[in-house]
Formats: structure tokens, sequence, C-alpha cells
């Protein structure tokens, strides 16, 4: 059985599979599936593949993981991190569990529920990660979402650790090309507080949280990555 879940840039396909549970009682399993995750995880690997410390051991947190598609994919071309995905939505966290377990994923931790505008953040967390990662959240959320990003950023990086988000970017007060302007568009027609947000007010927000600007990098698609890091 499947269900087509319309989303702001394309289309998701979730998939609802039955699983026998231990006690032979037969469970319901979600597993979503966005076409976009798919298209752009091979040119953010070879990012990450380039940013991240080449030290073995690494802990990244990946903020809203929405299907679960990165993670899994990350996961498998850095064997020796451990990843620790988080989501705010139920549907969400259930596919996250089943990639991880349909992949037999041994360095994905259980996916936890983690909303960065809430007060009460997992205080286990802090200063604990070598890097947060977080894709396609900023534009489609409201701007308090952004700003506790870069406040959990600030609490759970270790020193010398890095931010990378993903995603469309103003830079300056401009936004290109045309398609990115009548995507903002249709954004704030959905949510007045949502929207593509600029560059510079990302780096005015990280300065103010210990987390300054180290570079942006062009992506396909007209997207960019913009990477911080935490103050040693």
């Amino acid at each position: 059985m499947k269900i087509l879940i319309r989303t702001l840039k394309t289309i998701s396909t979730t998939s609802l599979k039955i699983r026998i549970s231990a006690k032979g009682a037969k469970e319901n399993i979600i597993m979503i599936h966005a076409p976009a995750a798919e298209r752009n995880k091979d040119a953010i690997l070879k990012v990450l593949q380039e940013t991240l410390p080449k030290a073995q051991q690494l802990k990244i947190l990946e903020i809203a993981s929405g299907t679960g598609q990165h993670v899994s994919y990350f996961s498998k071309n850095f064997p020796t991190v451990q990843w620790q995905p988080s989501e705010v939505d139920e549907r969400c966290l259930q596919s996250i569990q089943t990639f991880i377990d349909t992949n037999q994923l041994k360095n994905v931790k259980k996916p936890v529920k983690l909303d960065v505008t809430s007060d009460e953040l997992r205080s286990e967390f802090e200063n604990q990660f070598d890097a947060i990662y977080c894709a396609n959240m900023i534009h489609i959320s409201p701007w308090k979402t952004t700003l506790g990003l870069f406040s959990i950023a600030e609490k759970f990086l270790k020193a010398g650790g890095i931010l990378i988000t993903y995603g469309p970017y103003a830079v300056n007060g401009v936004l290109t090309p045309e398609s990115n302007v009548n995507f903002d568009a249709g954004l704030k027609q959905q949510n007045p507080e949502w929207g593509v947000r600029d560059t510079k007010d990302l780096i005015t927000l990280g300065n103010s949280h210990n987390i300054h600007f180290i570079k942006a990098i062009d992506m396909p698609a007209n997207n960019k990555i913009l990477l911080f890091g935490k103050e040693p």
C-alpha cells in the first residue's frame, strides 16, 4: 500500500509495510522516500568527505533528519562515524528507524525527538558533537527554528566543531535565479513565516552564538552548503 504525500518541492512516497514482531504480532512500519533527497545526496556527500575532520571516531548530529535517506546513505560512506538523527515529526521518526533497521546500520543511533524551538533541550548532548548537519529546514520553517538551530549548535558542538547547513539562500539581499525567487514566493504563500533566508542574517546570528561563518559552497539546483565553526 502506498500513499502520496505532497511536499513543497516534490512528491514523496510513503510505503506502509507489515512487520512481524518477536511476539508474532503484526506491526505497520513507515518508510518515506523523497526524490529530492535521492538527487542531492551524492553532491552533499562529496562536500562532507572534503569537509569533515579526518579523525575516525566522529559524532555527528543531524537536525531535521526528515525521511532518514540522508543519514542512511551518509552513514554507509562514513562507517567509523557515529550518527545521531533527530526529528520533531512522528512519522519521520518512524521512517528514519525503518531505514536504520532495513539497512542494518550499526553506526546510526536510534532517532530522537528534538524540537529546536523548545527550552527543554537534551542536556546529555551538550558539547558532544564534532559536527551538526541540517538540510532543507531553514527555509521551510519559521525564523524561530533557525534561532533554535544556532542555539543548539552553540550548546551541542564541541569546541572547534562545525555546523553544516544545506538549502537555497539569498546573498546580501540578492536571491537568484528566478526559480529561487518563485520558490521563495511560494513558501511565503503557504506560510508567511517561511522563506529563503539571507546568508548575511545567518552570519550575524551565528556570531551571536560563537558560531562563525567559514564559507559557502555552490551546489547543484541553485542550492548552497554553508559552513560555520564553533570557536575553540
